[in-house]
């Protein structure tokens, strides 16, 4: 991957600036940055609106690895002692647990589709 020679980051060809001299080998944010692009010439780049829906969006999908160690250290520190309820939230968590990596699969069609819809429309211009 190609790296920006403003900002030294390695981006897929799409995130550049197109053109010759100062423009070669700038990133759509550099450009922008810099004054050597107008915000309608770059469409690739994300408002922060967009920007945020797509981090809710991979938040929502990689969540459940988060919850699943979190109940289960609750339920070590402080529902294990519980007679009635322990064993309870043990099967849960066990459900759980199982249950996780088949939900991570199944919601990925999902997923794809949220990461489509919220990709601005991009035409990869010649020579990138």
């Amino acid at each position: 991957m190609p790296a920006c020679r403003h900002c030294g980051s390695t981006y897929p060809r799409e995130f550049f600036i197109h053109g010759n001299g100062p423009r070669a080998q700038v990133c759509a944010q550099c450009g922008l940055d810099k004054g050597l692009v107008t915000k309608e010439e770059v469409p690739i780049l994300f408002e922060n609106q967009l920007a945020n829906a797509r981090f809710s969006t991979v938040a929502r999908r990689y969540s459940i690895f988060l919850y699943v160690p979190f109940l289960w250290a609750l339920w070590g520190f402080t529902l294990s002692d519980i007679k009635p309820w322990g064993l309870f939230f043990l099967g849960l968590l066990i459900v759980l647990t199982l249950l996780a990596p088949v939900i991570f699969i199944y919601r990925g069609g999902r997923y794809s589709g949220d990461m489509a819809r919220l990709s601005p429309a991009y035409d990869r211009p010649k020579g990138h």
